[in-house]
């Protein structure tokens, strides 16, 4: 059972990350394994009110059919990897269902090459099920 050997561990490297939160590390590592080991970025410097600065989010670079599965993915499992919300192809979710997004200007600033989560500041961690 996926509960007694623990998350997924496929050797990702996460130091690219920097020094985002442990449960944000622990997560990526999860996702990251599950789909195909994505480049992935962390702490960053971001205009607005951006969760990368403070480690509390993380990129994951994908294709489409690649977004939809882990975009669907890290919504089944917000409570367990502590998931504030997911934006992927101009769109944001909070667990309630997509709302669509302004129109920033190119494929990466609307979210089409990449899925955005944000994690929430309590931790989370947990094993991912059911993707």
């Amino acid at each position: 059972e996926e509960a007694a050997r623990g998350p997924v561990d496929c050797g990702l490297k996460t130091s690219i990350l920097g020094p985002v939160k442990s449960h944000v590390r622990a997560a990526a590592q999860q996702l990251g394994c599950r789909f195909g080991e994505p480049t992935m970025h962390g702490v960053a410097g971001r205009a607005g009110t951006s969760d990368h600065p403070r480690g509390l989010a993380v990129d994951f670079m994908v294709d489409r059919a690649t977004g939809d599965a882990l975009a669907a993915c890290a919504l089944e499992n917000m409570e367990a990897l502590g998931v504030k919300y997911v934006i992927w192809e101009q769109a944001i979710n909070h667990g309630n269902g997509w709302t669509p997004m302004e129109d920033r200007g190119g494929a990466t600033a609307n979210h089409f090459d990449h899925v955005h989560i944000s994690f929430d500041g309590r931790g989370g961690g947990g094993p991912v099920r059911g993707c």
